[in-house]
């Protein structure tokens, strides 16, 4: 079984435009992920997956193996699907994809080996961390809940509407399946509040997918928009 990381990176975003290569310490947004990623030595292979060939051309600068992918992909997990299809089988039905969004340049080892160590069954994994309070009310973080098996129940970035008194979590913008499942999650049906959250997990559990959740301690920045981007700076 090999464990293969894949950074989307899409050009086009929505709350913050050219967000891959945004400057952060001299450096574009998408290196400082990948370079984390290298940084970890837990992947078979690391690829950068966009929509844009100027990403690919500077990924291709700091020796990062870019693939691009067409624009027509609605999301990361899809750009990861399709990146698949183009590594001609060098990818196994039962090795592990670990798709890290290019927003996550905090990552860390021990984060990573947490959501794989989740493989011991088919599933579909993911990271939380406890939400602090002045989170709960900003849209860019996505909040989610689960039940003791450490399974997701929810997600939602607007008003939840949970009742009753249930632990929030912030949720990181980290995924993991085999190839198999990916490549079945790219077949289900889109879904009304999918599109509502504009979050592509829900999908997943409106159609019975398990996701399992690995609990971090650290609130990583995932950088969404200028506000996020002004922290980081800040701090750096």
């Amino acid at each position: 079984m090999k464990i293969i990381a894949v950074i989307p990176a899409r050009y086009q975003s929505t709350r913050l435009a050219n967000k891959p290569l945004i400057q952060i310490n001299n450096k574009p947004l998408v290196q400082l992920t990948y370079e984390a990623v290298v940084g970890t030595n837990l992947f078979d292979s690391i690829y950068i997956t966009t929509d844009a060939k100027k990403i690919q051309t500077i990924s291709a600068d700091f020796g990062a193996r870019c693939i691009l992918t067409s624009t027509k992909n609605r999301n990361g997990t899809e750009r990861c699907v399709e990146l698949i299809k183009k590594t001609n089988g060098s990818i196994s039905d039962n090795d592990i994809v670990v798709n890290i969004q290019c927003d996550e340049p905090f990552i860390k080892k021990k984060h990573i080996k947490k959501l794989i160590n989740l493989f011991k069954e088919d599933i579909i994994g993911t990271l939380i961390t406890p939400l602090k309070k002045s989170e709960i009310k900003d849209t860019s973080i996505v909040k989610t809940i689960i039940n003791k098996d450490l399974q997701a129940i929810d997600f939602a970035r607007t008003n939840t509407n949970w009742k009753g008194k249930q632990k929030l979590f912030k949720h990181i913008g980290v995924y993991a399946y085999t190839k198999k499942t990916l490549l079945k999650l790219k077949e289900l049906t889109v879904t009304k509040r999918e599109l509502t959250e504009s979050l592509e997990q829900l999908r997943w559990l409106e159609h019975n997918y398990n996701i399992k959740c690995a609990v971090i301690n650290e609130s990583l920045i995932s950088i969404n928009t200028k506000n996020d981007l002004k922290k980081v700076l800040k701090n750096n």
